[in-house]
Order: C-alpha cells, then structure tokens, then sequence
C-alpha cells in the first residue's frame, strides 16, 4: 500500500505533462544449473525469466521532474530437488526509480523510491550501503542491476569548488533478497534449512536509516567521506537452544534479524597517465565484532582491451583478502562485446568466474551468452551472515541465454 501510495501522487504529479524521456526493454533469460556433483541433495535446475521494464521522466515544471519506472518478472521451470513441491512459476510488479524531484541552481531535491551509489571499487564496495541487493541478480548481471530501490529523502547542496553535501534519510527498512522470485526455492538462498522467525525492523522513528556524504576534488582527486546509521540488509541467524532429547525429532531453529549497524567510509578516484587509480576504506560499529573493509583497484585501456584489477581486504575476527578483476573488448564497432570477471578468495581457497559475450543481432536487439563457475567448499561453521559466501555457492555453476529487445 505505502509504495502503491507513492506511484499515485508521482502518476499525478506527471498528468498533463509532456514525456521528455522514456525507454525500456523486455528480456527472456534461460538458465541452467548443471550441479554436476556426485552428492545426495544435488540440485538440477533449469528455468526462464523474463522482465519487461519501462521507465520515463517527465518535466511537469522547469524545475520539478518526475521519474517513473516499473518492472514486471516471471519465472517457470524447474528447481530439482532442493524443494520439489515448490512452484516452479512465479510473477512480480515492483516499482523501479519513481520519485519526484526539485532541481534548484545549487540544491536538488528528491522523494520517492530511489537507488544510490556509494564507493569506488568494483562489485564489492564496502561504503555501497544505502540499497540492498537482489544476490541472483548480483551473480547473473552485476551489482548496477542488483541494487533494490528504497523509499528515501534525499537532498544535495552543490557547493563552490566542486564540492557537494549529501543527505539522505530512508524511513522504511527493505530487506535484500536472495531470489525475488520464489526465494524459498531459488538456488541462490543461502539460509540454513529449518524454521525462521524473521524479525525485520518495523515502521517506526527509531529504525529510520540516515547518513550523508561530502565530496569534493583537490588536485585531480576527486574524494568523499561517508557515514551511515543503518540496518544489515541480509539477515544474520541465531539458533534457538531447544531442550536435549535424544528420542525427539528435532527440526532445527532459527531466529532471523537485522543488527544496527554505524558505517564511516571515505574514498578517492584519480587518473596518473593511462591508469585509473581509486581506493575505498569502511569501519563498521555495531556488528559482532567490530570491522573493516578496504581496497584499493587500478584500470586501463591497453589496446582494444580494457582491463581492471581490486584487492578488497576485510577485517573482523580474522583477516581476509579478496582478489577481484575483470577485463573486456568490444569488437566490429561495439557490435560485439566480450567480458570476463574473476574473484578469488585465497585464504577460504574459493573463487568465482564468469564470462559473457554479446551479439547485437539486429537494432536494439542482443544476445548474451554467459557462464558462471564456482570454486571451494564453504567452511562447516559458515552461516549466510559470514563472509565466505563463495563457497556457500560452490555447487551453483550456471550457464545462461539473454535474449534483450530496448525499445
């Protein structure tokens, strides 16, 4: 009702106003999920999802715009033996960017459900905090077409010298999803199997999320400072002591819940030559125990070859470092296109690749081919709240057809 609520006063606001801007597209996805493993519980999985998109901005004032977009998804096919009697169709209607916003000569204004990017690196930014994620898409697309949109305030004050001040206040709590079509089957949820009790923040002041960021360029640097008052997007579990019997079928359970959490970020994006050089830093108070999360990244273009490096260290109870690089081309003027993405994980031994290729078939038309490979075992004392995430998803290797029409 509250985001219904938000698209009638936007689709009001916009009537009688002329569309300056509209796109869109319709995709169909066909993925398979091999699980070529020799265990028990191995899951197959094959299955098509298809999203039509739409979006427009219209300008009902010289200085008041709208954006409005909107999306429908649907899933059918199969999801092996993870949970046979789980449907294996599904079909969602959710609001992409719809907001309403006020641009004034060194002020911009903004209401409504939005998406805000936060950090420098690439695909693991540790200050890239105000959105949560849809994790299949992370793993299928990329983080740019995971972030979930939220409902927010947000309001920029350009100042002289490039700088900017950034607030930005977020009332009602969206929790990242594993899967937004059917999570309770999908192969990419990661919760422990057994009975949830899931305790999201309710509607109230004192859960209200908020942070800023203040950004400017000295020297050819441009760098922000960043701090944020807000919840974990995915939940962590606590298991529920339950008396000892060893005659009792015990179904194990879990309570679910978000922890508050305090962020302080700062990072910084220069070019020196051919390279582009950046770097991205976090603490984080709140979570058990407290952490930090750091990196730096290079890129370049070395030819018809573009090509990016980034070392993401992380520190809480112990240390890790995560290796994360990709390199593409573009060929026969940008008609095709190839990309390679690689993240390693050298301390749990776990890594992830995926490779995509693209072919502009016809105008506005391609096809994506792409494969995905996952490394490593998970640690028996992993849970999904940790940070060994690619080894929770050793056995979801995937292959995958995209055929995209944009309109």
């Amino acid at each position: 009702m509250r985001i219904a609520a938000v698209a009638a006063v936007l689709l009001l606001a916009a009537d009688g106003a002329r569309a300056q801007d509209y796109d869109g597209y319709f995709s169909s996805l066909f993925m398979v999920m091999p699980d070529i493993g020799g265990a028990e519980d191995r899951q197959h999985v094959a299955e098509l999802r298809t999203r039509l998109f739409a979006e427009g901005l219209y300008d009902p004032g010289e200085r008041v715009h709208v954006r409005a977009g909107v999306f429908v998804d649907t899933l059918v096919g199969h999801r092996g033996a993870l949970d046979p009697d789980a449907p294996a169709a599904a079909a969602i209607l959710r609001p992409a960017d719809l907001f309403l916003e006020y641009r004034g000569d060194r002020i911009v204004l903004l209401a409504g459900m939005s998406r805000v990017v936060w950090g420098r690196l690439d695909e693991f930014q540790p200050t890239d905090v105000v959105n949560p994620i849809d994790l299949s898409r992370f793993l299928l697309e990329g983080r740019s077409e995971a972030r979930l949109p939220v409902a927010m305030v947000r309001g920029r004050i350009f100042l002289p010298r490039g700088s900017t001040i950034e607030g930005i206040l977020v009332p009602v709590f969206r929790a990242g999803r594993f899967d937004q079509l059917e999570e309770e089957s999908s192969p990419f949820r990661l919760a422990p199997p057994g009975i949830r009790e899931r305790h999201e923040p309710a509607v109230a002041w004192r859960n209200v999320q908020a942070g800023g960021r203040f950004s400017s360029t000295v020297a050819r640097v441009d760098w922000s400072v960043t701090a944020w008052r807000g919840f974990e997007a995915f939940p962590t579990y606590m298991p529920v002591a339950l008396p000892p019997d060893p005659l009792a079928l015990v179904v194990p359970t879990f309570i679910e819940f978000f922890p508050r959490f305090t962020m302080v970020g700062a990072d910084f994006e220069t070019v020196r030559g051919a390279w582009g050089l950046r770097g991205e830093a976090a603490w984080f108070d709140g979570v058990t125990p407290r952490a930090f999360e750091g990196g730096v990244g290079a890129d370049r273009r070395a030819g018809d070859y573009r090509v990016s490096v980034n070392a993401v260290l992380s520190r809480a109870d112990d240390t890790d470092v995560t290796l994360v690089g990709w390199a593409e081309r573009s060929f026969t003027n940008d008609t095709r296109r190839a990309r390679l993405l690689a993240v390693v994980d050298p301390a749990d031994d776990t890594a992830f690749v995926r490779g995509t290729g693209a072919i502009n078939l016809r105008e506005n038309l391609w096809l994506e081919l792409s494969a995905g490979w996952f490394t490593g075992e998970a640690r028996p004392s992993t849970v999904p709240a940790g940070v060994d995430v690619l080894g929770l998803l050793s056995r979801r290797d995937f292959v995958y057809a995209l055929l995209k029409f944009h309109f």
